[in-house]
């Protein structure tokens, strides 16, 4: 069968409303399309009535693909078709995606999610044929140049230091292993040869696939395969896919609801999400709801309510102690802890705000006489900071990187703090670091003491 592009999908769904439906179905790409097309195809795969004894949901980080095989051979207990789907697949993981799971690790690490870049990352070293300990405390500088670059597809160099070395300080401080190959991809393969039972479904999510292993191939010709990917990069070509996506996201969820929304707006909203599809859906589901019975979604509303669309946890923390709200840091670090965040974790979103906040700092220092105006709208930082941003930081600078609107926000963040205090709550977080992994205090006793230290301005 043909590989279908996203755009295709429709056409999927009509074949299996009309009764044509394949054994084998692959979705792969970007996750929030590769979600939203499973939930559309489980829903007419499987009645409501018949989910809670028809229809399997396997977690493919840990699953064990003789056992799914078994359940795909086993008929459904009232009879019916059986669908089992196994979503976040490894079978697909090889050599040739290393460069892309390391990249993926590192965009992790950057969000603050340190369990899945730590999972990433651990799935590279399974791969690489290496330990935590070949990584671990910088032994992985005395790995050969070329070999790490052939496996990560980057030069090690001091860039690699930081948050390398804090996803694997998270592995090992949480227990996690190195996880042992297996090879999965044979008994699929074995499996797709022999057939399933007629009535039985095996629907398989990943995020990247090797289009080269006779795997793939495979499954292009037993099954039915859709590629959900989006392009990454910052070029034009690249940047107007990325639009594309978004706007068919923005048009479904305002359409089903009935209403519309100014091309400002929309342009507004895109900037401040970026290429973040589950960020647009949440956004555009709150304005629509702000809204209520109004058809129109305007920029005024965007604008106004941009503070109060609900951040990600990890970034909550950051903002109230970049605030010095010692009373909002406190609870929301307790709220992470009870929702069995890592301290290590927060840690590490913490040091990549503060750093943040010191390099846009010691910008302003250097480069705008040591003084921005707190005040300075987006529009007006657009025409007379960015072109002074573009002109003067190396084009690998956090500043230079950052898109316009976090860099706004920042910049003008920094404003209240000194070069001197930002260096030393980066000494606090050291010292925290330190106690969490050689003392007996408590671990929550030991972040409660650093926020307070945080917000205080104690790194005067």
């Amino acid at each position: 069968m043909p590989v279908f592009d996203k755009k295709d999908f429709p056409k999927v769904l009509a074949q299996v409303e009309q009764g044509s439906i394949a054994s084998l179905y692959l979705l792969y790409g970007e996750d929030y399309l590769v979600k939203s097309a499973l939930a559309q195809l489980t829903e007419i795969l499987v009645p409501e009535s018949q989910r809670s004894t028809n229809l399997e949901i396997v977690d493919g980080n840990q699953a064990d693909f003789r056992q799914i095989l078994d359940n795909v051979n086993t008929f459904a207990l009232f009879g019916g078709r059986k669908v089992v789907v196994v979503q976040d697949c490894r079978v697909f993981y090889s050599r040739a995606n290393l460069p892309t799971l390391y990249l993926k690790s590192k965009e992790a690490h950057e969000a603050g999610d340190l369990e899945v870049a730590a999972r990433l990352l651990l799935e590279v070293l399974a791969y690489a044929g290496w330990s935590l300990t070949d990584v671990a405390d910088g032994a992985w500088r005395e790995i050969p140049t070329d070999l790490w670059q052939q496996t990560t597809g980057v030069e090690g160099d001091q860039t690699e230091v930081a948050w390398l070395e804090a996803v694997v300080g998270h592995a090992g401080s949480t227990g996690m292993e190195v996880p042992k190959l297996r090879d999965d991809g044979s008994l699929l393969e074995t499996a797709l040869k022999e057939g399933f039972p007629e009535e039985q479904c095996l629907l398989l999510t990943t995020d990247t696939v090797d289009k080269r292993r006779s795997l793939y191939r495979l499954m292009d010709e037993k099954g039915v395969v859709v590629d959900f990917g989006v392009a990454s990069g910052s070029s034009r070509k690249v940047r107007s896919q990325q639009e594309t996506v978004l706007k068919n996201l923005a048009q479904e969820t305002l359409s089903a609801a009935g209403k519309t929304i100014e091309p400002q707006a929309l342009a507004l909203l895109f900037e401040r999400t970026g290429f973040n599809l589950w960020a647009l859906k949440t956004q555009l589901e709150k304005l629509m709801s702000f809204a209520g019975e109004a058809t129109l979604v305007t920029r005024e509303q965007v604008e106004g309510l941009s503070d109060q669309f609900r951040e990600e946890p990890l970034y909550e923390l950051n903002n109230a102690v970049a605030a010095r709200d010692c009373e909002t840091g406190l609870l929301v670090l307790n709220r992470l802890l009870d929702q069995n965040y890592h301290p290590l974790q927060l840690l590490a979103s913490l040091a990549n705000e503060l750093r943040r906040l010191l390099v846009a700092r010691e910008f302003i220092d250097e480069h705008l006489a040591g003084s921005l105006d707190p005040n300075i709208s987006y529009g007006g930082f657009q025409k007379t900071i960015l072109p002074v941003v573009k002109k003067k930081s190396d084009k690998e600078s956090p500043v230079a990187t950052l898109h316009p609107f976090a860099l706004h926000k920042t910049m003008v963040r920094s404003t209240t703090f000194q070069t001197a205090e930002l260096v030393g709550s980066l000494q606090h977080l050291f010292a925290a670091d330190l106690t969490l992994k050689s003392s007996g205090t408590p671990e929550r006793a030991v972040m409660e003491g650093l926020i307070m230290r945080l917000c205080s301005g104690e790194g005067k």
